[in-house]
């Protein structure tokens, strides 16, 4: 499964707490680390650009899937991963698993399925409702190149409510297709009949004044 696909279909659309010994009781995610350096000057946060280094399998305590099951790593590929933490580019256990991180240092997250590709899964190798595991080291922090605002974009109307008409017609301008099945479905969390930019789980700024 190619990175692009595995990580970055959910965005952070809210921030837990997290313990001091590194887990979320509320969200079910689990964080160990593994390794931390003596010396770390600098640690991650929302909106720096990061390389990691990861492997992802299913976790044994997955509901569904097969236990243990490697399903995509960057090491296979010998290629680290780059992405901005905090901007929608990958699933929300990344974006709140890997703050508070130094250079050098591991980690391995536990990841329910709220926080991870939730009940549609990712494609073959990863089912609708599985906990997933990943095993993580920061290569290096940077800082991330400007995001698209995806939700401003489409907001034709400037209502700060996205239809689905105004999601099918950015579909058919940007890519030549209808909107994917099962997108609104998703987003519309509350099934109000609108997508609102909490809701929203694309690219889309800091914080809903970023729409104006």
């Amino acid at each position: 499964m190619k990175t692009a696909l595995t990580l970055a279909l959910l965005a952070l659309t809210g921030r837990a707490a997290l313990g001091a010994d590194g887990s979320d009781a509320a969200s079910g995610l689990s964080i160990t680390k593994d390794f931390v350096p003596d010396e770390c000057d600098v640690k991650t946060k929302a909106g720096d650009q990061l390389s990691m280094h990861y492997t992802g399998t299913i976790d044994m305590s997955s509901a569904t899937g097969e236990g243990g099951k490697k399903f995509d790593s960057s090491l296979d590929r010998g290629t680290p991963f780059d992405f901005a933490l905090g901007q929608g580019q990958v699933i929300k256990g990344w974006d709140e698993g890997l703050l508070g991180m130094c250079v050098g240092e591991k980690r391995t997250l536990v990841i329910p399925p709220e926080l991870g590709y939730g009940d549609r899964g990712a494609g073959g190798d990863i089912p609708g409702g599985a906990t997933l595991r990943f095993e993580v080291e920061c290569l290096s922090i940077g800082e991330a190149p400007a995001q698209p605002n995806l939700f401003k974009e489409i907001d034709a109307d400037g209502s700060k409510d996205l239809t689905k008409e105004e999601i099918g017609a950015w579909f058919k301008k940007e890519r030549d297709m209808d909107m994917p099945d099962g997108l609104w479905d998703n987003e519309d969390k509350d099934k109000d009949g609108v997508i609102s930019w909490d809701e929203f789980t694309g690219p889309k700024g800091s914080s809903a004044e970023d729409v104006e």
